[in-house]
């Protein structure tokens, strides 16, 4: 029967790293407006993200934006009828996926 040395022993370590408050937060929301995700619209979800320091995407099918740059949302092509997903990760991430939320619920307040 083997006998334990004492290079044998088992090592602790407990420097666990600190929780970050960064988080990710994943939602599908609906493009309602009749001109779909026009200049305007691009516009204010790029003006609504641009501080925040974490990544924002809208997603559409195999195709991602940088939501902080207006040509890359236009270029999703997203109609009236669109489904999306929209992909916020950092710190305050929930409160900027209320805001954009709020901008596609009310229809980037144009086309009424």
């Amino acid at each position: 029967m083997p006998v334990a040395t004492g290079s044998d022993s088992l090592e602790l370590n407990n420097s666990n790293p600190l929780p970050t408050e960064s988080t990710l937060v994943r939602r599908e929301v609906l493009v309602k407006n009749a001109n779909g995700l026009h200049l305007l619209p691009c516009s204010l979800i790029a003006r609504a993200v641009k501080e925040f320091d974490g990544t924002v995407k809208l997603i559409r099918g195999s195709q991602s934006a940088n939501a902080k740059s207006v040509m890359d949302v236009i270029q999703l092509g997203a109609v009236s009828g669109t489904e999306l997903i929209v992909e916020v990760e950092g710190r305050g991430a929930e409160s900027v996926m209320d805001r954009l939320e709020q901008l596609f619920a009310d229809e980037f307040m144009t086309d009424r």
